[in-house]
């Protein structure tokens, strides 16, 4: 999961994630002269705030517009901090849309500001966001390497929440890499200064990492007890994506321990939580994975039914791939029924 350092009010704008093409021109807008005499900081942080409203509306590409402009006044005014706010929107907008090369660049200039000020806090932050777009890319020992040094600023001002970070994300990494044991050592440190630094989202997104590295291990029990922990920081701070983690979590850890009636238990209330939250996507995985569950015991009119309902939601989301895979599973299972 991306942990990215949300600034002042851009706490609204979501994660997201295309092609980075722009990252030539981007460095190019950032060296433009400025063109007229009455710019000010003040036009750069009305530029700023446009840019924000325009991506909360929905138009990233004209947010991004803004905020090229926004920087390239700062530097003009001789601006520093600024810039490195506004590198960090760039930075969260092209992961949004999946420009990842463009998002470490804006990414690392930030960190260069941040340097530049020898502000350790922004750097703890920077380092990581870097590592986790170094992450998405799949290069996990270069990701790893980033939260390293993020671990070491926030070790040398001991500032817990920088800590709990870091620690979180190397966790991550190593999960990813197969050291599932090293993850897990991470993972437990962190999850002590997270909760040393009241932060129960963060907290809940640690002890989920915690019980997918104890399932690799095949220790099912600690697994349970980290995800059922995640489960009531998350419901507690109102994480809606966390909980469903923890409901993932559970149902395998339940699966593990040889609680198979628990596991339809937690599946049927990830439904129940679905059409609740009224959350399509989230309620087409948990129908599949009802449909599947059904399957592999061999209850195959249960099955087709989950998986017809899957469709229907397939269909309102206009999820073409969704639909493709739900009409051949659909048609396996019938042609399965048949045979017998």
């Amino acid at each position: 999961m991306l942990t990215l350092k949300l600034i002042g009010s851009i706490a609204g704008i979501l994660l997201l994630t295309g092609t980075p093409t722009f990252a030539s021109s981007l460095t190019r807008q950032l060296h433009a002269p400025v063109r007229t005499q009455d710019e000010t900081r003040e036009t750069a942080d009305r530029l700023v705030e446009t840019g924000i409203q325009a991506q909360q509306n929905g138009s990233p590409e004209q947010a991004i517009a803004n905020w090229q402009r926004a920087i390239d006044i700062y530097r003009h005014v001789g601006e520093v901090p600024a810039q490195g706010r506004a590198y960090d929107l760039l930075g969260m907008t092209y992961i949004h849309l999946g420009r990842l090369n463009e998002a470490e660049d804006a990414f690392r200039r930030s960190l260069g500001v941040a340097r530049d000020l020898n502000n350790s806090i922004s750097q703890i932050y920077g380092y990581n966001n870097v590592g986790q777009v170094i992450l998405q890319r799949g290069q996990t020992r270069e990701a790893a390497k980033s939260f390293e040094e993020g671990l070491s600023v926030a070790r040398s001002i001991k500032h817990q929440a920088g800590q709990g970070l870091s620690l979180s994300n190397l966790g991550f990494a190593n999960y990813a890499q197969g050291k599932y044991r090293e993850a897990i050592a991470s993972l437990e440190q962190a999850r002590t200064f997270r909760d040393q630094a009241k932060d129960p989202v963060g907290a809940a997104n640690t002890l989920n990492h915690l019980g997918e590295a104890y399932l690799a291990i095949g220790d099912a029990r600690s697994a349970y007890s980290a995800h059922d922990r995640a489960m009531t920081l998350a419901q507690q701070s109102g994480n809606q994506s966390a909980q469903f983690r923890a409901f993932d979590g559970l149902m395998l850890a339940y699966r593990g321990i040889g609680q198979e009636n628990r596991f339809v238990e937690m599946l049927n209330q990830r439904i129940a939580m679905a059409t609740q939250k009224n959350d399509a996507w989230q309620m087409l995985t948990s129908l599949k994975m009802m449909a599947q569950h059904q399957q592999q015991t061999g209850k195959l009119t249960m099955a087709e039914t989950y998986y017809q309902q899957a469709f229907s939601v397939a269909q309102r989301l206009n999820a073409t791939r969704e639909q493709d895979y739900l009409t051949e599973q659909l048609g396996q299972l019938r042609a399965h029924k048949f045979k017998w």
